[in-house]
C-alpha cells in the first residue's frame, strides 16, 4: 500500500505568540519593524517542530490518500512511501497525530468520483497516540482502489467552547519552537547549530518512529 500525506488547512493560530517570541528574542514591544519577519518565523518553527514529530500541536486539517495511486494519477505512485503490508486492508496509520476526528472517508474512482465509505465499516483508533489509526470494522476489507482519509489533528481542539490553544500544547514544544526560532532569527554561525540541536533534545522523544512515514 501507497500514500500521500498532505496539510489542508494550517491552524488558525499559532502555539507561540509575536509577543512571547519577541521577549524570547530580547526585542522590544514597541519595535515593531521587523514583526513580519517574526511572525513568518514562528511558523517555520511551529512546522519545523510538527515535521520533524510526526505531531501537530493546534487543530489543522490533513488528508491521507491511499492505495492504488496509480489508478488516478501515475505520477504520484513513485512519490509514495510504502507502508507495511499489514496495512492492506485492515487497518491505515494517519501519520500526524493527535487526531482530534475523523472529517471523511472516501472512495476514489478512476473518475474522480468520490464515494463515502460506510461509516459502521470503521472507526478511528488510538487517536491521543503516536500512531492514530482507521480500523475495519466487522470484518470489512477495503477493496483494492483508492481512498482518502481528511482528519483534524493537534493538541488543542479549537472546536469546543472555550477553543483551546498553546495552554494544552505541552511545554517542550513550544520552548522547541522559540529555540528553532531563535537559531534562524539571529544566523549566528556559532549558535544556530547548538540552538537547534537543543530544540531537538526538547523534541526528540516525542517523535513518532513508524519506519515507513
Amino acid at each position: 500500500m501507497r500514500y500521500v500525506l498532505e496539510r489542508v488547512t494550517n491552524p488558525e493560530t499559532e502555539p507561540v505568540t509575536l509577543a512571547q517570541m519577541k521577549t524570547h528574542l530580547g526585542e522590544y514591544d514597541d519595535v515593531t519593524t521587523r514583526d513580519d519577519d517574526v511572525t513568518q518565523i514562528i511558523q517555520t518553527a511551529r512546522e519545523w517542530v510538527e515535521d520533524f514529530t510526526g505531531r501537530a500541536l493546534i487543530d489543522q486539517r490533513w488528508r491521507i490518500t491511499f492505495g492504488d495511486l496509480a489508478a488516478v494519477d501515475p505520477v504520484l505512485e513513485p512519490a509514495c512511501a510504502c507502508a507495511r503490508s499489514e496495512e492492506r486492508g485492515e487497518h491505515v496509520y494517519l501519520r500526524k497525530s493527535p487526531v482530534i476526528a475523523l472529517v471523511s472517508f472516501v472512495s476514489v474512482d478512476a473518475d474522480g468520483v468520490e464515494t463515502a465509505v460506510d461509516a459502521d465499516s470503521y472507526e478511528l483508533q488510538d487517536a491521543d497516540s503516536k500512531w492514530p489509526r482507521v480500523v475495519a470494522k466487522n470484518g470489512a476489507i477495503w477493496a483494492t482502489g483508492l481512498y482518502r482519509i481528511v482528519y483534524r489533528a493537534g493538541y488543542a481542539d479549537r472546536d469546543v467552547s472555550p477553543a483551546e490553544g498553546a495552554e494544552v500544547v505541552p511545554a517542550r514544544f513550544l520552548q522547541a519552537i522559540k529555540l528553532y526560532g531563535e537559531a534562524i532569527y539571529d544566523r549566528d554561525e556559532k549558535m544556530m547549530q547548538v540552538l537547534i540541536d537543543t530544540a531537538t533534545s526538547l523534541i526528540r522523544s516525542e517523535r513518532v518512529e513508524l519506519g515507513f512515514a
